[in-house]
Order: structure tokens, then C-alpha cells, then sequence
């Protein structure tokens, strides 16, 4: 532990300083100032303990570039290559840079590489600068080297796809094999697939069919090849992919031979869980089981089934004067769910859709779930169905398409007390959330995100969502199907919800250097309901508060607007939200990060609610009704579980005191922090 922990101090070397110097000279010249001049001076403070160590840079006058030629030598590869030249960052009249020549080498490589020059590397690239020292101008001329080999135009002639290869089993003959022919493109060009099989065969070739992006026939195309990684990839079933190419012996028409291998990793696949919960000082235990089979029909389908189960010592609100307060009964609320899910790795549709699969590499996704929430007052018991598509129309912009979104949701075991305070309950919009409802819809997402795996730097996530529910229903309103009580209309004794829903969630990642990093987040909802529905139904709600939100208040604790909520409002929600937050993390020391945030934010109501006055959202007051919040975190990142703790003071209400203020730091300087745990980032 005692080698692990903690960083190594950093001693000063005199030589390692000289070395620095000589590297920033270095750079200086790749970026066109020749001959600049770099030292440092150290000054030492507490008896030599500490050295401060300070660099001098003396730039001189920078070259720029007067002309720039190409000698290339084939004028089918100088058409290529010139394709590109609008890439170019270095042009003539600018300051010489030879980081951009690099990048210019790497992009003409990358050009020739998907164009079939299958061994043409940077290597076959160089530069010939030559300089004029009296006016600082150079001339550059790049060099394609004669390599008959890099010169030579490969084509794709066998494609050979060992799907559950093993290397214990790589110098023996395959026991079976088959053939798939796919078509390619608009003119269904054929693509004959040659598989091997070392064993009994578990996934179907067509699996493969819209997954392998290299074409027979065609030039080599390294996009092609990175394409056909990331599409197996996809597919969570193989531990290893590797592609490799050969030669054709004695052969006068460049042709390559493909050779995919594949190892297949355990499709099988369960986990357990158990935690101990604390939720605003209620205490409970819960335990989970999940099975994965990655798959299940021999096509690469993932079937996944899991359970869970708890109980919690919930503190149960005096609804009544009679029965003295606040108080726990152990273990009073009970949870059970299942969920299975079925993805499958196509677009399921009846309209055969070839091009789209091979271009968006889509998945369809059908999942079921059922939960039960016993408790002491009364029991809900939550049905849920959905059908969704999912695709990538490029690296940064993911969809998600749900033409089928079920939510059903009874109420059950009411208890006599809890239903006399809801009877006597004023606020429909409370009364709702304690109601049998129906949410049958669709959806639609888009994700757009600019980060790279494994590279730090700045990026940008931006994820909008449209919903809408009801209008299919609302069609059969004059049928038998459908029953009508005050104006709502009822499918099996259930009222269905009607409303459309967005929201946009926005959010900016900024590299500060290291591991510094600012972020903001903004979140703007809004949701109408109409037709059969006066209220947004509660879980399709917005809400601010919690461990993720505004960190200054509990989960679901602020707003609607500026209403003062009484002893029984729980948990408060609204058709309309506006959340800002930001966040400056730093390091600390070793697995120790630390942070400094502000939350601001809040929920309003579309409608007027006489229950709730100040809740609803007007344009003239919405903006005094902002909470705010600001605290402290701490995280400890262990690489595979990142543990947050939050400390965030409520710094302002969004209603006002007594007084009319909204600032709370004329009340209890310690009765005003909340402290937040949780697993990961909180955006």
C-alpha cells in the first residue's frame, strides 16, 4: 500500500531543467521560429528545500512559407491524394509549422489507405524544406517515395470469417463450414462471406450479413475494416476480433486475401447484489438478481432478466391529529420487480431495410417489466411495456425511436385513514398521483456527443426527447372500447393521460489542463397535458432536488414555483423545469478529487392550482422564483466505482420569508447544509 499510495515529489535535476529548456527550443522550431534561445534560473527558498525554478524564452523572427510543391510521381495517386487538399492546414503565407506537415501526412496516408494502397504508409512520405535566412521564407516539397509495393492498388478477393476461433485449435482443419452471399449498395452488388467453423456453429451467419463492411471485388478500404471492428464489436459476444490481410501468391492482380477471427466469450452471464439503503433517514435493504444471455436464439440477441427485491423502514406522516406525529414501524414498505428485456442486433421491420442496417448498425429493443410497492398506507403496483429502435447516423449523434411506450400504474389496499386525507384533499394534482392511470405512447431522442474514447479534452453532450401519449386512444373515444365519467375517458376502467413532452438537456465539458475540468449543465422540460388529462401524470412529471439535482434540497423538495409547502407535501412536481448547474473539478491528492458547485433551479405548473398558489409558471415572476444552492464534494475514484460526497448550503429560496426575503443566510447557518451521497458524476 505504502508504494501505491500518494505521488512521488518531484526533486530538482539541473540536467533534467537543461533538458526542458533544449525541448521548448525544440518546439519553437516546429512551429517556425528557428534558433530562439531558452534558459532558466532557479532560486531556492528554506535551506535548498524548495526550488523555484523560472524559464526564460527568447523567440526570434518566424519563418513563413513562400511555396509549397508535390512530387509524386503517379498521377492516379496524385488525384487522390489532391482530393484531400482542401484538409491542408499548412498554406503558402503561413508561419511554418511542422506539426501541421505531420497531420498532412497522416491525412494523405488515411486518403491512399481507404483507396486500396493497401501497404503505403507515412513512411513513404517526405519533406524537403529549404530556407532563405535574409527574408525568413522557406519553400516546401513533399515527396511520395517510388516504392513499387506502397504503389500498387490492392483488391478484395476471399473473405474468410472464423467466427468461434481459438487459438488452441488454429492448426487444425475446421470441422464445417457455409457460405453467405449479401447484396451491397443500390446496385446489390454480391458479397459471398466463406465461414469455418472449429465446433458446432452458435451464431447464424446471416448475423453477419449487414456487420461486415469489407466488399469482395473492391479496393481494400481501411474506413471499411475499422467499421466491421466496431460493428462485431457491437455485438458483446467475442472477447477478441482481429482482421488480417495476405498477399496472393504468384499473383499479377493485387489481390488480398481477408481473414476474420473471432473468440467468442461466455454468452452466459448473472450477477447478485445486496446493499444497505439510507433514503432522507429511512433505512432498508435490498437485494437484485440479473441474467444475461448475449445469445439466446443464435443470432447475437441479448436476453436479460433481472430481479430485485427490498425493504424499507419508511417514516409514516400523521394524516390525522389523533396519531401523535411522525413514527416508524420496521420494514413497513416492501418492493418486488422483474424486467426481461430482448435486444436484437437488426432493425426489426417488415420493410426490408438493407442499406440503413449496414450504415447504422441499428438494434431493436423489447422489454416488459412488472413492480410491486407494498406500503403502509397503500399499494401501487407499476406495468410497463416498451418497443424502441436504436441507431448512429454517425460517430456523435445517436437516435432513439419508441413507437410503443406502455406505463400502467393501479392503486390497490388503501388504507381508511390514508383514504379520508385523500378525500378531503383539495389539490387534484396530489389526489392524482394515488389514482389508477393508463400512458400508452411514443418517443423520440437524439443524442449528440462529442467525446472520444479514451482521449481526454473538451467535449459537448446534448440530449433532446419529444413524447407524446393518448392520441392513439383518443381516436376510439366514441367506441364501445372506451367508457366516459365527468369528462374522462376510461379504457378497462382506466383513465389514459394525454400530453406531449420535451425536454433538452445540455451539457459542456471544459479540459482546464491535467485533471482540472469545468461543467455546466442546462436542462429546460416542458409538458402539456390536454384532451383527457387536466395534470401531467406524476411519473412523467419534472422535479428538482436530490443527489443529482439541486443538491441544496431534498429529492423532489423544490417548488412548484414559489408555493410554501405545508407539513404533507412530499414530493413536489411540476409541468415546466429550468435547472442550471455548474462545477469546477480539481484534484486533490491520489484517488481524492474534490469539487466546487452551484445548483440553481425549479418547477412550475402549466395550469393555475388554487391547492398550490405561486406554482404556476408566469413570465413576469419566474425568474424571482429561482432556488439556489452552492457546497463542497469530495470523490473518490478507485477506476471502477467513483464514490461522491456532497455538502451543498441552500443559499436562497424560491419564495419569499416572512420579510420578503429570499435569501436564507439570515437563518441557521447549519440548518441550511444537506449532505448528498452517491455513485458517480452527478451530470
Amino acid at each position: 500500500m505504502n508504494k501505491n499510495f500518494g505521488n512521488e515529489p518531484v526533486y530538482y535535476d539541473k540536467a533534467e531543467a537543461d533538458n526542458s529548456s533544449v525541448q521548448m527550443m525544440r518546439y519553437l522550431d516546429n512551429v517556425g521560429y528557428f534558433h530562439s534561445k531558452v534558459n532558466h534560473t532557479v532560486e531556492y527558498e528554506g535551506g535548498r528545500k524548495l526550488a523555484w525554478v523560472t524559464y526564460h524564452v527568447y523567440p526570434s523572427q518566424p519563418y513563413c512559407v513562400n511555396k509549397i510543391e508535390y512530387n509524386i510521381g503517379d498521377s492516379l495517386m496524385e488525384k487522390y491524394i489532391m482530393r484531400d487538399s482542401s484538409k491542408f492546414e499548412l498554406r503558402e503565407g503561413d508561419i511554418y509549422n511542422a506539426y501541421m506537415l505531420s497531420n498532412q501526412r497522416e491525412i494523405v496516408t488515411e486518403r491512399l489507405r481507404n483507396s486500396g494502397y493497401y501497404y503505403f504508409n507515412h513512411n513513404n512520405i517526405q519533406y524537403e524544406v529549404d530556407s532563405n535566412y535574409m527574408n525568413h521564407t522557406l519553400s516546401i516539397k513533399m515527396n511520395v517515395a517510388p516504392n513499387p509495393i506502397a504503389h500498387k492498388q490492392y483488391y478484395i478477393r476471399d473473405i474468410s470469417i472464423y467466427p468461434n476461433f481459438s487459438i488452441f485449435k488454429m492448426n487444425e482443419q475446421p470441422s464445417d463450414s457455409a457460405k453467405l452471399t449479401v447484396e451491397i449498395g443500390r446496385r446489390k452488388m454480391p458479397n459471398t462471406l466463406d465461414f469455418y467453423y472449429f465446433d458446432k456453429a452458435r451464431v447464424k451467419p446471416q448475423t453477419f450479413g449487414h456487420s461486415i463492411h469489407i466488399v469482395e471485388g473492391m479496393p481494400y478500404n481501411l474506413r471499411s475494416v475499422t467499421h466491421t471492428y466496431e460493428s462485431l464489436g457491437n455485438f458483446g459476444l467475442f472477447s477478441n476480433v482481429n482482421i488480417q490481410f495476405d498477399s496472393v501468391p504468384n499473383d499479377t492482380l493485387n489481390y488480398l486475401d481477408c481473414r476474420i477471427t473471432m473468440q467468442q466469450k461466455d454468452a452466459n452471464s448473472f450477477t447478485v447484489q445486496t446493499e444497505g439503503t439510507r433514503s432522507d433517514d429511512d433505512l432498508g435493504i435490498k437485494a437484485s438478481f440479473s441474467y444475461t444471455n448475449r445469445n439466446i436464439f443464435h443470432g447475437a440477441e441479448v436476453f436479460r432478466l433481472s430481479l430485485k427485491a427490498g425493504i424499507e423502514a419508511q417514516k409514516i406522516i400523521d394524516l390525522t391529529e389523533t396519531e401523535g406525529g411522525d413514527s416508524k414501524i420496521f420494514f413497513n414498505t416492501r418492493e418486488f420487480g422483474i424486467t426481461t428485456s430482448l435486444l436484437f442486433p437488426k432493425f426489426l421491420s417488415p420493410i426490408t431495410l438493407t442499406s440503413f442496417s449496414r450504415d447504422f448498425q441499428p438494434t431493436t429493443n423489447i422489454s416488459l417489466g412488472f413492480n410491486s410497492q407494498i406500503r403502509y398506507y397503500y399499494s401501487r403496483y407499476i406495468t410497463s411495456a416498451s418497443f424502441n429502435y436504436d441507431w448512429k447516423s454517425s460517430y456523435r449523434v445517436r437516435h432513439t425511436f419508441t413507437p410503443l411506450l406502455l406505463n400502467s400504474v393501479k392503486i390497490d389496499d388503501i388504507n381508511p385513514t390514508f383514504q379520508n386525507f385523500l378525500d378531503a384533499e383539495t389539490n387534484q394534482r396530489k389526489k392524482n398521483q394515488y389514482t389508477n392511470h393508463l400512458i400508452l405512447g411514443m418517443r423520440y431522442s437524439y443524442i449528440y456527443n462529442t467525446q472520444r474514447i479514451n482521449q481526454q479534452g473538451s467535449f459537448v453532450y446534448l440530449r433532446a426527447d419529444l413524447e407524446s401519449s393518448g392520441n392513439l386512444l383518443s381516436l376510439f373515444n366514441n367506441t364501445k372500447l372506451m367508457t366516459e365519467e365527468n369528462g374522462v375517458h376510461k379504457i378497462w376502467k382506466i383513465p389514459y393521460a394525454q400530453f406531449i413532452r420535451t425536454n433538452f438537456d445540455i451539457r459542456q465539458h471544459i479540459h482546464l489542463g491535467k485533471e482540472n475540468w469545468l461543467v455546466f449543465r442546462q436542462f429546460i422540460g416542458a409538458g402539456l397535458p390536454y384532451g383527457n388529462s387536466v395534470d401531467m401524470p406524476f411519473e412523467r412529471s419534472f422535479y428538482a432536488g436530490g443527489a443529482n439535482s439541486l443538491r441544496g434540497w431534498i429529492y423532489r423538495g423544490v417548488g412548484p414555483g414559489s408555493y410554501v409547502p405545508s407539513g404533507n407535501d412530499v414530493e413536489k412536481i411540476g409541468d415546466i423545469q429550468l435547472e442550471l448547474n455548474a462545477e469546477y473539478r480539481f484534484p486533490i491528492y491520489n484517488i481524492f478529487n474534490g469539487a466546487v458547485f452551484v445548483d440553481a433551479g425549479n418547477v412550475w405548473t402549466y395550469n393555475a392550482n388554487e391547492a398550490m398558489p405561486g406554482g404556476e409558471f408566469r413570465f413576469n415572476e419566474f425568474y424571482k422564483q429561482i432556488a439556489m444552492d452552492a457546497g463542497l464534494g469530495i470523490r473518490i475514484d478507485v477506476s471502477f466505482l467513483l464514490l461522491r460526497i456532497d455538502l451543498a448550503y441552500a443559499m436562497r429560496n424560491p419564495y419569499p420569508d416572512d420579510t420578503g426575503d429570499y435569501w436564507r443566510f439570515n437563518n441557521s447557518f447549519f440548518g441550511n447544509w444537506r449532505m448528498n451521497l452517491g455513485i458517480g458524476y452527478p451530470f
